[in-house]
């Protein structure tokens, strides 16, 4: 199947928000606790969303042929990565590697020599073949609970 990455819409945010929470729960739930799922997916309510897409964030898709949104990145022009997130059902297809080059690709369009983002533990195999160094762990905390992710970096 061919995948086109293109530009967010504003007017994509609730698909978007969708396609998050159900990865959360099919995929990233594999390696963190209900808890943890649950207080991240609150974390990324319908405001923090319209929050980040007004930030300086672009935000890419990828759509199959029939334009149905199956994945998401976003990144600024410093070359942070700030999210990258692939539909439970279109896992390991080369999206999340489509979605990464033209991040990367954005990166370097405004200067950025590193590409650098804070990855799950469920991502992070995808991140280490995608050539990211681990810079260290971290141990996030919200809503009582604690979760582990990893800051990365890419040299571009």
């Amino acid at each position: 199947m061919m995948y086109r990455i293109r530009n967010a819409e504003n007017k994509e945010l609730a698909v978007l928000a969708r396609l998050f929470q159900e990865t959360l729960l099919r995929v990233n739930s594999r390696d963190y606790t209900p808890q943890q799922i649950e207080a991240w997916g609150r974390k990324a309510d319908k405001s923090r969303w319209e929050e980040l897409f007004a930030s300086s964030l672009q935000f890419m898709v990828a759509e199959t042929e029939d334009q149905k949104i199956v994945g998401f990145t976003s990144v600024n022009s410093q070359g942070y990565l700030h999210s990258m997130f692939v539909d439970y059902r279109y896992q390991r297809q080369g999206i999340a590697r489509l979605l990464l080059t033209k991040a990367e690709e954005y990166a370097r369009r405004y200067g950025a020599t590193v590409l650098s983002a804070e990855v799950s533990i469920t991502a992070l195999p995808f991140f280490e073949k995608q050539g990211f160094c681990l810079k260290r762990e971290n141990k996030v905390s919200f809503e009582n609970t604690t979760m582990i992710n990893y800051t990365m970096e890419k040299q571009l």
